[in-house]
């Protein structure tokens, strides 16, 4: 992945448009109301799924920094 950061609320969004559109090729009537508000409320419990998901995937892909030893330089000065 090269961006850094991804919002919750682009993620949401694009979880909710595409999931819409897949209930929307069933066969099945039109979401009311109530439906609605279940569809956006497990679309943000996704996104923010999602966001911890691609945080963790950024930091164990950066390549990881060495470890600079202080200890035993301090006792060669002393």
């Amino acid at each position: 992945m090269e961006t850094k950061k991804v919002s919750k609320k682009a993620l949401r969004i694009l979880l909710k448009d595409s999931l819409q559109e897949t209930l929307g090729h069933l066969e099945l009537p039109k979401p009311n109301k109530k439906v609605k508000k279940i569809i956006s409320r497990t679309t943000r419990k996704m996104a923010a799924e999602f966001a911890h998901l691609l945080k963790k995937d950024y930091k164990r892909s950066k390549p990881k920094k060495a470890k600079v030893e202080s200890a035993p330089i301090a006792a060669q000065v002393a």
